[in-house]
């Protein structure tokens, strides 16, 4: 079990499903209630995640855990933040991930990356990067955020990720999780989200 990914993007054209816990697919890509079905009892994973770019309009299967709404060129970034580490300042595991989807079906994907060597600010400019993006005091009733960088993450550049964070966010009961890994990008640091709205 240690060496299957967390999550992995698969493609209905692919020859060989390799197994993973978390089944990702692209929502466009004319999947349908059979070939899900195929598709986790060949990769042995615990749930699917739809993914659902801007010009995709396919209906949700019932077996779908729930669906991730991203911008087609950051679907690989998504699965990266799906794909998550237990190691790390903060580790969590895809239960966790299982327990958020049981919150919310729906989740929007906003991510921030800066990678400049000349920037002894990249934590900052990332995370206020990363506010922008969302709504003035948004509501929301569940996240995931992941933070990477080239280097260790401190306990406080991630206590400032998050206090910043959540000092923007309206939520009476929130479901949250938070992870911290590791890139061999260099002076990189970047923070990937995926949040439910609370209508």
């Amino acid at each position: 079990m240690m060496d299957i990914p967390n999550a992995l993007l698969y493609r209905p054209n692919m020859e060989h499903y390799h197994s993973s816990v978390i089944a990702c697919f692209c929502m466009s890509d004319g999947w349908n209630e059979q070939t899900l079905l195929k598709l986790k009892e060949r990769t042995g994973a615990s749930f699917l995640v739809g993914i659902q770019t801007i010009a995709s309009k396919a209906e949700y299967p019932s077996i779908v855990e729930g669906i991730v709404r991203c911008q087609h060129e950051d679907i690989q970034q998504v699965i990266k933040l799906l794909d998550i580490s237990p190691r790390g300042l903060i580790g969590i595991d895809v239960i966790d991930i299982q327990d958020l989807f049981k919150r919310a079906y729906e989740y929007n994907f906003i991510h921030s990356c800066i990678t400049d060597p000349s920037s002894l600010d990249r934590e900052k400019i990332s995370v206020h990067n990363l506010i922008n993006q969302l709504s003035d005091n948004i509501s929301v009733k569940g996240f995931l955020v992941g933070m990477e960088s080239s280097e260790s993450i401190s306990l406080d550049t991630t206590t400032y990720v998050i206090e910043a964070l959540e000092s923007c966010i309206i939520a009476d009961d929130l479901d949250k999780y938070y992870c911290t890994s590791m890139t061999s990008d260099p002076d990189s640091f970047c923070l990937r989200m995926i949040y439910a709205k609370d209508h």
